[in-house]
C-alpha cells in the first residue's frame, strides 16, 4: 500500500470529496464507527464494504481492493486497464501490443542481467 496505510488513503479520498465520515457512512450503508475503524486501520475492510466504499466515493473497487491486498495486481496497472477502457477497439489492440512488448523486453533484460 505505497507509503502509507489504507486508513489515510481513506481519509484522503473522503477529505477530496469534501465528505465527513457521517457523511461517507450514511451514503456507504456502514455505521460512522465502521468509518473511523478503517481510517485508523484497526480494522482491514472486507470487500463488500470495499464496493459500498467505492460507490459512495465514486472510485474503482479495484483499485480500493489493491490498495488493501486483495488484489496482487499493482496499483498502477489498475489505473491503466481503467484507462484503456476508454479506447476504441483498435487502439486498445495497439496498447495492448506496445505494453505487451515491453514487459517482455524488461523480462529478457532481467534474465540477461541474472546471467
Amino acid at each position: 500500500m505505497d507509503n502509507f496505510l489504507f486508513g489515510q488513503y481513506l481519509i484522503n479520498l473522503r477529505e477530496s470529496k469534501s465528505m465527513s465520515q457521517r457523511k461517507l457512512a450514511e451514503i456507504a450503508g456502514v455505521t460512522n464507527s465502521t468509518i473511523s475503524r478503517l481510517e485508523a486501520d484497526s480494522v482491514k475492510p472486507d470487500p463488500a464494504t470495499l464496493a459500498k466504499l467505492a460507490t459512495a466515493l465514486d472510485v474503482d473497487k479495484a483499485l480500493l481492493l489493491t490498495k488493501c491486498g486483495y488484489s496482487e495486481i499493482p496499483e498502477e496497472f489498475v489505473i491503466i486497464a481503467r484507462k484503456t477502457g476508454e479506447l476504441t477497439e483498435k487502439k486498445r489492440a495497439e496498447a495492448y501490443k506496445v505494453f505487451n512488448e515491453t514487459i517482455d523486453r524488461f523480462l529478457q533484460n532481467e534474465d540477461s542481467e541474472e546471467d
